[in-house]
């Protein structure tokens, strides 16, 4: 295979490598898409109506974030979504932005994420609502676990870098051409 053809392969696929991670990137945070929370007393939080657990799905935000919750009531009880920072069961006043309010059938729910970090239970804090928690993992602002915490991106990520190490030693490895003298 002539030697043109070899850089114009090696281009190609250097090429196709760095463009890969595009096609595979996801936002890290819930921002610009609304998350839906199905609640019901006695089986907990879900995604959807069929996937109830206790606890609920895990979700994942970062500091200064704009969540929508679309949360609805499968049981026709009254109920509500906040993060329990201190996981006492109770909405206390550094709380309250996250507290959704009462609702029992339907609610569009939107906050921006306040700058405490670390996992904590969000809940209803209604009587009865035992069932209704899960874990949430408050990030930093532009945190870059957001990025890397994506394991395709990840992987995209490590690929690119692999296939210019490869090129790299395969530019300093190939057969040089010797140079001709200078005329005289």
């Amino acid at each position: 295979m002539p030697t043109i053809h070899r850089r114009t392969f090696a281009a190609v696929v250097l090429a196709g490598l760095l463009l890969a991670p595009a096609g595979f990137a996801t936002s890290a945070t819930a921002a610009g898409s609304p998350t839906y929370l199905y609640a019901n007393r006695s089986t907990g939080w879900g995604f959807s109506n069929t996937s109830l657990t206790s606890p609920g799905p895990n979700l994942e935000v970062e500091v200064g974030e704009h969540v929508t919750l679309n949360l609805t009531s499968l049981d026709g009880r009254n109920h509500n979504w906040f993060i329990d920072y201190n996981d006492n069961s109770v909405v206390d006043a550094n709380e309250s932005y996250s507290d959704s309010g009462t609702f029992r059938g339907n609610l569009q729910y939107d906050f921006t994420v306040g700058n405490q970090t670390g996992t904590f239970v969000y809940r209803s804090r209604f009587n009865g609502d035992g069932n209704l928690w899960g874990n949430i993992t408050v990030r930093p602002a532009g945190f870059l676990g957001g990025l890397l915490g994506n394991p395709l991106l990840l992987a995209g990520i490590v690929a690119v870098i692999v296939a210019i190490v490869a090129v790299a030693i395969w530019a300093r490895r190939r057969p040089r051409q010797p140079e001709e003298p200078p005329a005289e």
